[in-house]
């Protein structure tokens, strides 16, 4: 009679294979929950920056006097100001009416902004967007035009 031979099997290999696999298996939706989760964020600060750069809340005006304008910033240098709308007049007294903080990124707003004297009615035309972006200003309105008004 002829000997058979019986295959030997390392039960050994064969467990260490099925326990990577089901490492990497539950691996899985972590990595998809990260992902996930990683994309999600990138795609927040995308629309954050886009509504506060891109998209306008409102455009209009505000007539007064700038009072302050001045060059902030530690890393990124801004320049805000503050506006005085009006005054209200009670038996021989003024009393301020509104202060209106405002942001400029445009260089010639900025030389304009400069030379004008401290008591030069100006109508400031402004554009303003959904939210602040620490690098452009610290307000929401943007000058884009500045008019002076002949009294």
């Amino acid at each position: 009679m002829e000997e058979q031979q019986i295959p030997i099997v390392d039960n050994n290999y064969a467990t260490n294979l099925t326990d990577e696999g089901s490492k990497k298996k539950r691996r899985r939706p972590f990595r998809k929950f990260f992902t996930a989760l990683l994309v999600l964020g990138l795609l927040t600060i995308v629309i954050w920056i886009l509504l506060g750069s891109v998209f306008s809340y409102s455009k209009g005006f505000r007539e007064g006097y700038v009072y302050k304008f001045s060059n902030k910033g530690v890393i990124f240098k801004t320049w805000e100001g503050t506006l005085k709308t009006g005054f209200i007049s009670f038996n021989n007294t003024s009393t301020p009416n509104e202060e209106w903080l405002f942001s400029v990124n445009d260089s010639e707003v900025v030389n304009m902004l400069n030379k004008m004297g401290e008591r030069t009615l100006l109508k400031l035309h402004y554009t303003q967007y959904f939210t602040k972006l620490f690098w452009r200003g610290k307000t929401t309105y943007f000058i884009t035009k500045v008019e002076v008004i002949k009294q």
